[in-house]
């Protein structure tokens, strides 16, 4: 449990120390996931969406996964700690972050992005700012 909340102290710890930073979205979410001690699952953009354009997983030593959602309409950045009852939305998402890019092109993941973002929105997850 202490491990859970310092995983999550230290993820938006990170967070607030790129916000301001001029990186691109996948940039700041692999300077999260460095700073924080933390791995990156993956980084997916987002197709059809109305709220959210891209989203990004990184996992700590708790089991804990902080989520990073870039925002549609202002480009803010919206994060949430989930536990690993989401892991089997995420395996197949991080299964294809670890494919060649030339792999991943020929790989329609849209159904699982979309699973992933409609549970964490069911859930009450997406997104707390």
């Amino acid at each position: 449990m202490v491990t859970d909340e310092l995983d999550a102290l230290v993820f938006k710890m990170a967070l607030e120390s790129v916000r301001a930073l001029p990186l691109s979205f996948a940039e700041k979410a692999a300077e999260i996931a460095a700073r924080s001690r933390g791995v990156l699952l993956f980084d997916v953009r987002i197709d059809g969406d109305a709220e959210v354009q891209r989203i990004a997983a990184i996992r700590y030593t708790s089991d804990q996964m902080g989520i990073l959602a870039l925002d549609k309409q202002d480009s803010s950045t919206r994060q949430c700690m989930i536990n690993d009852a989401f892991s089997s939305l995420i395996a197949p998402l991080e299964t294809w972050a670890g494919l060649p890019l030339s792999t991943q092109a020929t790989i329609d993941i849209t159904g699982h992005v979309s699973l992933f973002v409609g549970a964490l929105r069911n859930s009450g997850y997406l997104f707390r700012s």
